[in-house]
């Protein structure tokens, strides 16, 4: 965040509607407020480091005193509305910020009403956390979806499978439904106010995500080699200023396209070394051979050729999915045929010869020419 600091009005961290009146987070960046980069260092990289990293004591003592302290707060605080408990952040180790979702759809319009009153273009990203782990609803959804004659298919799991058990797969995978239900009414009620305040006739209105969530397969997540399409397939609903009418464009994207999609909008060039393509009915065109591609490769080293990786490639209907440096893995790759088999459960990598070599050979020179630039002499 440091490197865009003065480009930035206003910057709302996730503390921003944290049900934690005064947390010790806010008085680290206290210090360094001018500096939010340095904050970030000062509290991520020292104070509060993650568990099972190499931790200066004087980190894993403040650390541990912090999370005691939040933990001992949020469970104090009775919560009428949420039985289960408020929802919450965590970074993985010891930072914990509980917030509500109602209180963050509010203030998410506060602010872009204040933004709108100033009668200047503007630009506003929102990141809502929810519905991430942990899955926690208010009590108005806990029976939603109970009981309701919903059977997934069964699907094969892969050798890298934990292979959790259905029950608690399903467990969650509701928990996780009703998550959604309520932020899907907050975001109606958040759109509701934006149209009848005007807000709508002069903006542009995105709702995206950057992924999915999966329970199937003996596993529950994304952070992982999964790349299946509840994973990979996300919402994209864009709602232009003053448009009254629905219309579905079905046109294989990217959400790398939204940001040269922004830049046409506001009348501005893409520059070369930006990835994506101007979306269909917004400035751009259809492209029916464009291949897709989705990656997981948090092992790889980002100043180093991708050798470690779960890729897929989609294109047309056809969806490839190839595997690199991991042992647990058995295959290399998989290959589905999404318009016949929309659930990816028959594996077309041996049975579709033709096929596969022209998916793989794409992928391949796709492959060669993203590791170009790491190379070494």
């Amino acid at each position: 965040m440091g490197q865009y600091y003065q480009d930035i009005d206003q910057f709302l961290p996730p503390s921003a509607y944290s049900l934690l009146k005064k947390d010790f987070s806010s008085q680290i960046k206290n210090l360094f407020r001018n500096d939010r980069a340095l904050a970030d260092v000062a509290l991520n990289g020292f104070m509060l480091l993650s568990q099972g990293e190499s931790v200066p004591t004087g980190g894993a003592v403040f650390g541990q005193i912090h999370k005691s302290q939040n933990l001992n707060i949020v469970d104090s605080q009775k919560l009428k509305n949420y039985p289960q408990g408020a929802p919450e952040i965590s970074n993985g180790g010891y930072d914990i910020i509980p917030y509500l979702n109602e209180m963050v759809f509010s203030g998410i319009y506060d602010d872009l009403r204040v933004m709108q009153n100033q009668e200047k273009p503007y630009f506003a990203y929102s990141h809502f956390y929810s519905p991430h782990f942990p899955y926690r609803p208010s009590q108005r959804y806990l029976k939603m979806f109970h009981d309701d004659g919903f059977a997934p298919p069964e699907k094969p799991s892969p050798s890298f499978s934990p292979n959790l058990p259905k029950s608690y797969i399903h467990s969650q995978r509701d928990m996780y439904d009703r998550v959604i239900a309520q932020v899907d009414n907050e975001m109606g009620k958040l759109i509701k106010k934006l149209e009848e305040n005007g807000v709508l006739e002069n903006s542009y209105l995105i709702l995206t995500s950057d992924h999915g969530e999966l329970f199937e397969r003996g596993f529950i997540g994304h952070s992982s080699l999964y790349m299946y399409e509840p994973v990979t397939r996300i919402p994209l609903i864009i709602h232009a200023p003053g448009q009254k009418d629905r219309k579905d464009v079905f046109a294989l994207t990217s959400n790398t396209d939204i940001l040269p999609t922004l830049l046409n909008i506001a009348g501005k060039q893409t520059p070369p070394e930006i990835d994506g393509k101007i979306l269909p009915e917004l400035g751009g065109q259809p492209d029916k051979d464009r291949a897709v591609f989705s990656m997981y490769s948090v092992g790889n080293s980002a100043f180093m050729p991708l050798s470690q990786f779960a890729i897929s490639m989609r294109k047309n209907n056809y969806k490839l999915i190839a595997y690199r440096g991991h042992s647990n893995v058995d295959r290399e790759y998989e290959l589905y045929d999404l318009e016949s088999d929309p659930y990816e459960l028959n594996d077309i990598a041996e049975k579709d010869a033709t096929m596969m070599k022209k998916m793989r050979d794409e992928f391949l020179e796709s492959l060669m020419q993203a590791n170009k630039p790491f190379e070494r002499a």
